[in-house]
């Protein structure tokens, strides 16, 4: 029987690269036909190319990822996926900085997979609790949070027409005195 080796790499949003993850699964000899990617974030089991990749694998054939949280940051899920993938007779190689083989198996390997899946979704929560934290504390402080309103320039220009200083103006209107110097500024130019 021919057993394939196929590669999964994941990002939490588009912004973020895929390369140092594709760089890896290359260096450990997956092919490109057979990589899988997704840009969703991690707490979400419903993505693309995790569901294509796991269509795929056979058992004797073994799964490459970058690190364990790139399979998911939900700690039982991720072991459910593990434990899917055992009884299917797939093999899990997880890189970083300790790599994890199944094909070697044991206790240990079921421990390594615990812990990392543990700190993973550890981390996950702790990166949930700073956003709280820091959104709670730009609420507490006056400060807006999320994406900028739109800023009246009609009403910035007569406010600076009347003699309104700049610092004045962009405490009016809860702005920076830069966007104050550039709405001034692209009025001259029109």
């Amino acid at each position: 029987m021919t057993t394939y080796e196929y590669g999964y790499a994941r990002v939490s949003t588009t912004a973020q690269d895929l390369k140092r993850q594709l760089d890896w699964l290359e260096s450990q000899g997956v092919p490109v036909e057979r990589t899988y990617a997704d840009k969703r974030t991690g707490t979400d089991f419903e993505r693309e190319g995790l569901a294509s990749v796991l269509a795929q694998l056979r058992s004797g054939d073994v799964l490459y990822v970058a690190s364990l949280d790139r399979l998911g940051r939900t700690m039982h899920k991720v072991l459910a996926l593990i434990a899917e993938l055992r009884e299917k007779g797939v093999h899990l190689v997880i890189g970083g900085a300790m790599t994890i083989d199944t094909r070697v198996g044991g206790p240990a390997t079921d421990m390594a997979l615990l812990m990392l899946g543990t700190f993973s979704e550890m981390e996950l929560i702790f990166q949930r609790e700073r956003r709280a934290s820091a959104r709670a504390s730009r609420e507490a402080s006056g400060k807006s949070w999320g994406r900028p309103r739109e800023i009246d320039r009609a009403a910035v220009l007569a406010d600076l027409s009347d003699g309104m200083s700049v610092m004045k103006v962009a405490a009016k209107y809860g702005i920076g005195r830069a966007t104050v110097f550039r709405i001034k500024s692209e009025a001259k130019g029109k």
